[in-house]
């Protein structure tokens, strides 16, 4: 229960100190593993993923060093991060949205499923679920849009659309330049960089951030030819427009259509 209540979990396959040291430091008394394998030394081989890619830890939240406390308590969200990991290569590591884009992005709620992470899922698969919850929505989907831009204008909260996924060097986006990312989001110095717009999805993205790689902000970069992001992000986009048809059925809906990708 503590997984609920204070805690934590996270993913293992492949986890090595240098690339994330809070996790891989949280495994000690009281941490429990899942689907590892371990020698007769005891020694753990976070590289084997013979029974499974889904291997995991849950620790409770004390094994972090820098957590907030009390961890049960925080005022209104002053940002807004959406996360999403792009299997196309397309997106861009981080995109500063609007308040239509925000609306948009939330409806589309588009990420990708893992190895791992469902049965029969050995390569990454993109996905649109609405409000990134769909199973869980009662209500139409545009009245949560609607709920979630109000509060955040009330509270003054800005959106930012994260992406963790990969890009033109067939790699993922590295944690080390997401948590830059994330630093930047937390301390509002995204808001004072330059920015740029990426064609096609109409993005805004900072072209400098302090402990973020530049070359990885503009996803064509990323690519020895930028016709080829080009391709691929007509793809995407053209796959945005048709999922969000089905949010078309009302006028809420047909609103948002102008905030999302143009072909």
């Amino acid at each position: 229960m503590f997984n609920f209540e204070g805690g934590c979990y996270a993913k293992v396959i492949n986890l090595d100190k240098e690339s994330e040291p809070d996790i891989y430091n949280a495994i000690r008394r009281n941490a429990l593993l899942e689907n590892v394998t371990v020698d007769a030394e005891g020694k753990i081989d976070f590289n084997d993923k013979s029974t499974t890619e889904n291997t995991r830890v849950s620790y409770p939240i004390y094994h972090i060093e820098n957590i907030v406390k009390p961890i049960s308590h925080a005022p209104a969200a002053k940002q807004v991060i959406f996360l999403s990991a792009d299997a196309f290569g397309v997106l861009p590591p981080v995109s500063i949205l609007d308040k239509e884009q925000t609306k948009y992005y939330f409806l589309s709620g588009f990420t990708a499923k893992l190895a791992g992470t469902e049965r029969g899922i050995t390569e990454p698969t993109p996905t649109f679920s609405a409000c990134f919850g769909q199973a869980f929505l009662e209500l139409h989907p545009t009245k949560y849009a609607e709920e979630l831009v109000k509060k955040m204008e009330k509270s003054g909260a800005k959106a930012y659309l994260v992406n963790t996924g990969w890009n033109g060097t067939g790699k993922r986006i590295s944690i080390r330049d997401t948590r830059g990312i994330i630093d930047a989001i937390l301390n509002h110095s995204i808001d004072a960089a330059p920015t740029k717009t990426i064609p096609y999805f109409n993005f805004v993205v900072p072209t400098q951030l302090e402990g973020v790689d530049p070359n990885i902000l503009d996803p064509r970069d990323t690519y020895a030819d930028a016709s080829q992001w080009e391709e691929k992000a007509k793809d995407l986009a053209a796959r945005f427009i048709k999922n969000f048809k089905k949010y078309e059925s009302n006028e809420a809906g047909k609103a948002l259509v102008a905030a999302g990708p143009k072909l």
